[in-house]
């Protein structure tokens, strides 16, 4: 398996990157995420590059045949888009067995990690599951090969949007407290933003890595770290507070934004991590 590899600076367009999209999943948007890889194939140039950040494929859930089968016109749009510009492939729990793929046969290659440079910054892409302290790698690895396992959350997705605002009441909950302890002490300042434990033990990771910046998905909590260091993408599952988003990295900065059918796509906050849209100019690049 491909450890991890690093682009040079001869590209100096954007970067796109999108993952989490779990295709295969009753609640995978694919409608959505097959416009997104139109659009993108449609504006972009040939100094622009494309990161899949794992979990495209949900092979926990269903065999990867089948899953292959119903989600062919997703995989020639990828192709298609590989024509115009670089399309680089990271690895996620739920696709892992793709790593099992023949590359002398098929025209495509997983990494673990992926490393590119824009505006003379080094950028790591994971998935990001090392950050889960939950995640098993033997299980996943298990579960994404043969077989069809149907949905393995008894919920269905129902819980997600549940988890999601109970993680935010938590982080605000501490965010406020700390306010109120520094003002007891005397500091008339807001304390900062309060990151759940899954992000912050990204930004310790940063902190061990030779690059710049760290870019993971996982989570499927779309963000971008107020010092511009630590990006997560989101996700393309509807039962996801937030869906639909993506990153874009132009000359080291990175942006979040989230996709409309109608090609004006939609930047959001960046402050913290997401929970609900948020209000802001349009767009028409992808």
């Amino acid at each position: 398996m491909v450890k991890s590899t690093t682009m040079g600076s001869e590209h100096d367009g954007r970067i796109f990157v999108a993952g989490d999209v779990h295709l295969g999943a009753d609640n995978a948007d694919a409608g959505a995420f097959d416009d997104f890889l139109d659009t993108i194939r449609r504006e972009t140039t040939g100094r622009d590059r494309f990161v899949l950040l794992g979990d495209v494929w949900d092979l926990v859930r269903r065999d990867p045949f089948g899953c292959a089968f119903e989600t062919s016109e997703t995989i020639t749009r990828i192709k298609r888009l590989s024509e115009r510009i670089p399309v680089h492939s990271v690895l996620g729990n739920h696709d892992a067995c793709l790593s099992n793929l023949d590359v002398d046969r098929y025209d495509v290659q997983f990494h673990d990690q992926h490393v590119l440079e824009s505006g003379g910054e080094r950028i790591r892409f994971c998935h990001g599951q090392s950050f889960d302290a939950f995640h098993s790698e033997a299980l996943s690895n298990y579960l994404s090969g043969p077989g069809d396992r149907g949905d393995i959350d008894p919920t269905r997705g129902r819980k997600d949007p549940v988890v999601a605002k109970g993680r935010e009441v938590l982080q605000g909950a501490k965010r406020h407290l700390r306010t109120a302890v520094g003002a007891l002490q005397g500091r008339d300042e807001v304390a900062p933003v309060a990151f759940p434990r899954r992000e912050r033990r990204a930004h310790a990771y940063l902190e061990t890595i030779p690059e710049d910046k760290l870019v993971f998905g996982h989570t499927h909590a779309p963000y971008v770290h107020p010092d511009n260091v630590v990006a997560n993408p989101g996700s393309w599952k509807t039962t996801a507070p937030v869906h639909n988003t993506y990153l874009v990295i132009e000359d080291g900065n990175i942006e979040l934004f989230r996709h409309r059918a109608a090609g004006v796509n939609e930047p959001l906050p960046d402050a913290s991590v997401v929970r609900n849209a948020g209000a802001g100019r349009g767009h028409s690049s992808a």
